[in-house]
């Protein structure tokens, strides 16, 4: 079994997705998730990265996964079943393994490392997004219980989990409201899961939602310290997604740039000197953009908080590039394949879906600056 923790090497990641993604065109159409797909990456040791030897994992840490998941798009041309496994592994390491207790992680952790638990993160709401101060999802005290009452939508893997983290607000101080996280199971009474909500972009990872009518959860459901989650939790797994899923989009660049390369050789256009220098200017930003995704995942597995500027780096850079291969295509009327199409719409939209979590991350950068804190 291959595991990323004991080799140097991410070959046997480059042949599964060649072998079982890269060959299936219907997963840019498909509506049901492909389970078989995924039972085969559990059986090849894919969601043991990241999570410790003791609970069944390869014991891998960010970069690792970083690493990984470009290898994956780039061999396999797909961001979206990328964005379903890489989710899974930032939970398992940024939420459960860091905030679970010992029993939490001994009941959970094995079963996401062979792949047979799914978990949903359950921040955003309908018409607040995850902004705290628009939050309305409550969880109040009922006996040995709190009874919960939210409406979540726009999650990840939501229609495939058996298990959600919902955050909802258990108290307030000077008008400020406190979070706190509870685990949920699709089978306890009051949970609604919502139909999967159609996307043109993204797949085959199922986006959707779930509502709590009265939902009563014992106080052990509680995940991590009561009060604490927003910024314990929520935040910082903001920032592992953003920096994971660099790894899964200079992958998606890679696999672009190849197809460019390839199609222009048919077309007799690849001894144009000023498109070989576009290619090589092109090559130059993507190994720019590499470093970047590497050093700020080396940064989260030594809790630098440094990450963050290099997250938004790295986003300026990703609008360049995409604009600059584009205007290539055109320009020496390359006739690239659907999956190049298919690319591109998808690292564009992921980039549309964190806008505006970059901007606060941006902004708070600058406050800091301003006023003296770095």
């Amino acid at each position: 079994m291959n595991t990323i923790a004991s080799e140097k090497s991410y070959s046997w990641i480059s042949r599964f997705a060649i072998e079982h993604v890269a060959s299936r065109s219907d997963l840019q159409t498909v509506l049901d998730f492909p389970q078989d797909i995924w039972q085969k990456m559990g059986e090849a040791g894919f969601f043991k990265i990241g999570i410790a030897k003791d609970f069944g994992g390869s014991g891998g840490g960010f970069k690792q996964l970083t690493e990984a998941g470009e290898v994956f798009v780039r061999s396999g041309y797909n961001m979206g079943l990328a964005l379903s496994w890489l989710y899974q592994q930032i939970i398992a390491m940024r939420v459960i393994s860091a905030f679970g207790n010992e029993k939490q992680r001994k009941q959970y952790l094995p079963l996401m490392a062979q792949g047979k638990l799914i978990v949903s993160f359950a921040v955003s709401e309908p018409k607040h997004g995850a902004s705290p101060k628009l939050l309305t999802s409550t969880a109040v005290p009922d006996g040995n219980y709190y009874k919960i009452n939210a409406d979540k939508i726009y999650l990840t893997n939501a229609p495939i989990a058996g298990l959600f983290i919902v955050i909802a607000i258990t108290g307030e101080e000077k008008g400020q409201k406190k979070f706190s996280a509870f685990l949920v199971s699709t089978d306890d009474n009051g949970v609604i899961i919502k139909p999967q909500m159609k996307f043109d972009f993204l797949k085959p990872a199922p986006h959707g939602g779930i509502k709590l009518n009265d939902c009563r959860i014992p106080s052990s459901a509680i995940f991590g310290e009561k009060d604490t989650a927003y910024t314990n939790i929520v935040i910082p797994f903001s920032d592992a997604e953003s920096v994971v899923l660099m790894g899964a989009v200079t992958g998606g660049m890679g696999a672009e740039l190849m197809d460019l390369i390839v199609e222009s050789d048919k077309s007799n256009v690849h001894k144009d000197k000023s498109l070989q220098s576009e290619v090589g200017a092109l090559d130059s930003l993507l190994e720019t953009m590499r470093a970047i995704a590497r050093d700020a995942a080396q940064k989260l597995d030594e809790q630098d908080s440094a990450a963050v500027p290099l997250i938004v780096t790295f986003k300026e850079l990703v609008a360049g590039f995409q604009l600059r291969i584009s205007a290539a295509v055109a320009k020496w009327e390359i006739k690239t394949k659907d999956r190049y199409s298919v690319l591109q719409t998808d690292i564009n939209v992921l980039g549309a879906l964190q806008q505006k979590t970059l901007q606060d991350k941006q902004a708070k950068l600058g406050d800091e600056l301003l006023h003296g804190a770095r």
